[in-house]
């Protein structure tokens, strides 16, 4: 279980490294926005 977990995140970090260099952070600002509207929803 603990294995999967760092799989995951190391997979996250890496998308999100990769994000940033190539389209700037795009697509990891508009996942964190969605993230947050979601969160808001749920009254978080």
């Amino acid at each position: 279980m603990f294995k999967g977990f760092t799989v995951t995140i190391a997979a996250v970090v890496f998308s999100a490294h990769l994000d940033q260099y190539l389209t700037y952070g795009r697509y990891t600002d508009a996942a964190i926005a969605m993230l947050r509207q979601i969160r808001h929803a749920f009254g978080f």
